[in-house]
């Protein structure tokens, strides 16, 4: 297949990004590449100096996605004037002309996957000099803090749409967290498992999985959005775990068990090249 007119908008360090990429490349459509992220020479810039929130942003491209009428966030898949979000992979397949079906795993087995990866982390955040967490990943301006600070970050806001909170857009309750502080991010961490496994417990016994989800990237069904929840969560805690073995030296003495990611659809690499 070959749609020479399709465009990605991406970032390295991306779950999505890489994902949708893998996707469309699996799939043999052709595109052009946008990766969004200019440099990695950006460390002393706010958080979020860009429109679509990712330090160290192209301004260029950046301006290109706002001519098209592009969301303010990545990944995000162009063909000619039509757009799909990323995220969105169901979509993304119709745009470009790919039949793709897919069904979750259980909600149960999403749940017990989900709380061994935020133990993991907690367990791995352990074993992390504070002074690295301020060391940023391979080819993006996001400190590793950063990057354990955005794995807790991702179940909170999954119970937190279910209090009622809507997903409207690229959520910010994270920045409340000094993500270079060790002791912030593991009572961050501590917090949302503890908040979680008590809302799975309580109200999520008598969830309606069938339900739409109130995200702003698309309309997948609340199971559905546990899923990436619980596969985004898997992706940076992989990327965490490649960190401490590749990065910093440590031994993993008890690394993950691969049989974790069986069944998820995560992206196939741990990092985009």
């Amino acid at each position: 297949m070959s749609t020479p007119d399709t465009h990605l908008y991406w970032a390295t360090g991306c779950t999505s990004c890489l994902r949708v990429k893998e996707f469309l490349e699996r799939n043999g459509v052709e595109f052009v590449s946008h990766n969004v992220v200019g440099s990695n020479d950006a460390a002393d810039e706010p958080a979020d100096p860009s429109p679509i929130g990712v330090r160290g942003a192209d301004p260029e491209i950046i301006g290109e996605m706002a001519e098209h009428g592009l969301p303010e966030h990545v990944p995000v898949v162009r063909v000619g004037d039509d757009w799909a979000d990323g995220k969105d992979v169901p979509k993304v397949a119709d745009l470009v002309g790919i039949d793709h079906e897919a069904e979750p795993l259980p909600v149960e087995e999403l749940s017990d996957r989900l709380d061994v990866m935020l133990s993991t982390t907690l367990r791995y955040l352990e074993r992390v000099p504070e002074a690295e967490l301020h060391t940023d990943i391979p080819n993006r301006p996001r400190s590793y803090g950063e990057l354990v600070r955005h794995v807790f970050s991702l179940p909170d806001v999954f119970v937190m749409h279910e209090a009622g909170v809507p997903m409207d857009g690229v959520p910010r309750m994270e920045h409340d967290w000094d993500p270079h502080s060790t002791v912030a991010l593991s009572t961050y961490g501590r917090s949302v498992r503890s908040r979680f496994r008590d809302w799975f417990e309580g109200p999520g016994r008598t969830a309606e999985w069938s339900e739409t989800a109130d995200v702003f990237w698309g309309q997948p069904t609340k199971h559905e959005f546990f899923e990436r929840t619980t596969w985004h969560t898997g992706q940076h805690v992989r990327q965490f775990e490649w960190i401490l073995e590749n990065e910093l030296d440590v031994d993993v003495a008890d690394p993950i068990d691969p049989a974790l990611w069986e069944g998820l659809p995560m992206p196939r690499k741990v990092w985009n090249e």
